[in-house]
């Protein structure tokens, strides 16, 4: 079972003894970056921290697979990834019995900070459950030739938001869900796999669960064109299912 956390950039998925939360685009350290452009903000990763177990008490969860983006920093660790990265995993641990990260783009040499009991997934993603199957992706790259074979890829890196305008001409942007089918033999193909499997399969792209990052308008012109898989001509964005974090949908 693969339910929305309500009012959450988070998935629960139930199978066996395991269940688990999926959450994505931490982006820790990104105070950082706000910092030297002006912007002084508290330190955002205990609120994220906070989020989590309170979801892990509420619902009897036991792991946690943080679906790529751990850090910020893209190509190198910085220093503020040394002292957040260790101690963020390392309370984590304390909370859920299971903690695994599939790797995303901004995730170079994050093996160097991760606490050694956390589970480093391939950049391929991974496929958990036995039941209920779902591959794991950050969506960066192709995933691997099972992840695909799962029938549904729930992946993170895009950052979709909705543009909004009221009467007056002021604009915001909110975080958004996308639920949307994809051929499985085709993406398969596309991927460098070969095309073992045929149906469809249920792509979900997930929101940041780091609220401050940016990311593009989803009903932009080209805003579906983002990472392989969404732009591989194999995924029907035409029909997608767009929802706000609140369930309203908008497109």
């Amino acid at each position: 079972m693969l339910k929305v956390v309500p009012d959450e950039s988070a998935l629960i998925h139930r199978d066996g003894g395991y269940a688990t939360l999926l959450v994505s685009d931490l982006h820790l350290g990104l105070e950082k970056e706000m910092a030297s452009k002006g912007f002084r903000i508290p330190p955002y990763s205990q609120k994220m921290l906070d989020r989590m177990n309170a979801m892990a008490e509420k619902n009897s969860l036991n792991r946690v697979i943080v679906v790529g983006d751990v850090k910020h920093s893209i190509g190198k660790v910085q220093d503020i990834d040394w002292g957040i990265v260790p101690w963020f995993f390392g309370t984590l641990l304390d909370v859920f019995q299971s903690v695994e990260v599939v790797p995303g783009n901004h995730d170079g040499m994050l093996g160097t900070l991760l606490p050694g009991r956390v589970k480093l997934h391939s950049v391929e993603g991974t496929v958990i459950g036995e039941r209920h199957k779902i591959g794991v992706a950050h969506g960066h790259s192709w995933p691997s030739e099972e992840v695909i074979s799962s029938r549904t890829i729930v992946m993170g890196h895009s950052h979709f938001r909705y543009e909004m305008r009221d009467r007056f001409g002021s604009r915001r942007k909110e975080a958004v869900w996308l639920f949307a089918r994809y051929d499985v033999a085709e993406l398969l193909a596309k991927a460098g796999h070969p095309p073992s499997r045929r149906g469809e399969g249920r792509l979900i792209v997930m929101p940041p669960f780091n609220n401050l990052v940016g990311g593009q308008a989803i009903n932009a012109k080209g805003g579906f064109d983002f990472g392989p898989i969404l732009s591989s001509g194999s995924v029907r964005v035409s029909d997608a299912d767009v929802f706000l974090l609140d369930g309203t949908r908008v497109g």
